[in-house]
């Protein structure tokens, strides 16, 4: 058979068994491919809009001629400047508290002795860095000082003891002081400071070198409002 015979029988029997395909897929799946593509565009509009949104926000925080009004900028960045110089001041005025539990004694008479009146001398007596305790002097007798200060758990049984009955400053703080009788001996003062922070001060002064020893002087090298100056120090802080 020629070879142009044989090409003719070929393609014949080929169109014989060849199926058209479905109408039916070719159309739903027309549709699934159109649905998809319309999804696609939606999301890809989406995006782009809320970039475009995102830009035109950081560019209206960062520019304030593309803000409606350009002084609510102004106000905005200024409320949020005098927040941040309140929280400073506030810091500044209320320091942090630096230490808790009982402050070390030679902590402690370090700044007593920094809160002491010019005019006076001082030093350690035998024991007195581990106590608390120290020698002043003014040049006519010396005096014994010894001062505590812890920052408290609780301050229910101090202000239940030491406090009891006395009216708080302001801010809450509670000042107890007491005077010996004249003719003790030797002659005694003491002041307790609780502050609201639960910082406890307790100020003792004797007039003479040791809580036992008679009264070296007639006068107390420091009064009462001396010694409620020095417990109420921001120093203990």
């Amino acid at each position: 058979m020629p070879i142009e015979e044989d090409f003719t029988e070929a393609l014949r029997t080929t169109l014989l068994t060849f199926e058209p395909p479905s109408t039916e897929s070719l159309l739903q799946g027309g549709v699934r491919n159109g649905r998809r593509r319309r999804r696609r565009r939606a999301t890809a509009v989406g995006v782009s809009g809320a970039a475009a949104l995102a830009f035109v926000g950081i560019g209206a925080a960062l520019v304030p001629g593309l803000l409606p009004d350009g002084r609510a900028a102004d106000h905005a960045r200024a409320t949020a400047a005098a927040s941040a110089t309140a929280g400073s001041a506030t810091a500044s005025g209320t320091p942090k508290p630096t230490f808790t539990g009982a402050l070390p004694a030679d902590r402690a008479l370090d700044t007593l002795a920094a809160l002491l009146p010019t005019g006076l001398t001082h030093s350690n007596p035998p024991g007195g860095r581990q106590s608390g305790q120290l020698w002043v002097d003014d040049g006519h007798g010396k005096s014994l000082l010894e001062v505590h200060v812890s920052r408290l758990d609780s301050t229910t049984a101090v202000r239940h003891h030491v406090f009891a009955g006395t009216t708080p400053l302001a801010d809450g703080t509670l000042i107890q002081s007491r005077q010996a009788s004249p003719g003790t001996s030797p002659g005694h003062a003491t002041v307790n400071v609780l502050r609201p922070d639960r910082l406890y001060v307790t100020l003792m002064q004797w007039q003479g070198a040791s809580q036992n020893a008679p009264s070296t002087r007639t006068t107390p090298i420091l009064t009462l409002d001396q010694l409620r100056a020095i417990a109420t120090s921001a120093r203990w802080q």
